[in-house]
């Protein structure tokens, strides 16, 4: 018998293996299904119609051509030593990107209550897959945009990328940035059902109001300190710091960029979990 309670002893799998075995089998099953939900996502937002990938395009474009033409009717010029082409793309991209998970992810849960109830689906899969298609997306549109102002305008691809270190960190922020407050967008949303239209009357002031077509830099210390509490005007200061060499901005905080995405982050995960434990999971249905 003691024989036989020493072998089983040998063979015992380590302490902590099981624990190991079954985090990378529910890690695989979450990207597979984030994977699906991608697919599924772009399909049904861009297969309908070529026109639906073109919009992805056409909409930064034509702000743009109209930020352009508003700024050389009234003789200004841009606060950095770039082109402003390139000034005001470096605010409208980042700015779309978390305005797009900000409104995707409203309508994350509730568009999607079928996939919900398969037990491999979680509300987070479908925040996590709509905001990484949505920075993907917006990943593709720079790259082409940037083309076409070299080709077009003949400015350099250089001019982007000043430093690439803290312009990988700026854009891993911009990631968490808009997963953080695209998960409290659907937290809200499953609770609100109007919330799909709300959120869409704050993002658009915004788009005045977070430095896109100027920097917090230039803006006089008594307006300044009001933008200080806007997460979103960080996060595009932060971004232009690092694409930038000829910009070097100390009005901006990634402490407070990294802080608001966390709290957002943790208000959504938390409703979730309410609505859980309550089993109003078809709330908003």
């Amino acid at each position: 018998m003691a024989s036989d309670l020493e072998q089983r002893n040998l063979y015992r799998p380590p302490f902590g293996t099981e624990w190991m075995a079954e985090l990378r089998q529910s890690l695989t099953v979450m990207v597979r299904v984030i994977h699906a939900i991608i697919i599924r996502e772009a399909r049904t937002r861009y297969g309908s119609s070529q026109l639906g990938y073109l919009w992805a395009l056409i909409d930064p474009v034509i702000l743009l051509i109209v930020l352009i033409a508003v700024f050389a009717a009234i003789g200004r010029s841009t606060p950095i030593a770039v082109p402003l082409p390139v000034f005001f793309l470096s605010g409208i991209m980042p700015f779309y990107y978390w305005r797009g998970g900000f409104s995707r992810g409203a309508t994350a849960v509730s568009a999607n209550l079928g996939l919900i109830s398969y037990p491999q689906v979680m509300p987070s899969d479908i925040i996590i897959g709509r905001t990484l298609l949505e920075g993907a997306t917006t990943l593709i549109v720079f790259f082409i945009i940037i083309n076409l102002f070299y080709l077009v305008l003949g400015i350099p691809l250089a001019v982007y990328f000043g430093d690439p270190v803290q312009m990988l960190l700026a854009t891993a922020g911009l990631f968490y940035f808009t997963l953080g407050f695209a998960f409290l967008s659907a937290g809200i949303g499953r609770i609100l059902p109007v919330w799909s239209n709300i959120q869409s009357y704050i993002s658009r002031p915004l788009l005045i109001l977070s430095g896109v077509f100027f920097t917090l830099e230039q803006l006089p210390s008594s307006f300044r300190q009001y933008m200080a509490y806007n997460p979103v005007a960080h996060q595009i200061e932060w971004m232009r710091t690092a694409m930038f060499e000829s910009f070097d901005s100390n009005s901006y905080s990634v402490t407070f960029v990294l802080a608001s995405a966390t709290i957002a982050l943790l208000l959504g995960l938390i409703i979730d979990r309410m609505l859980l434990l309550t089993g109003d999971e078809e709330i908003v249905s």
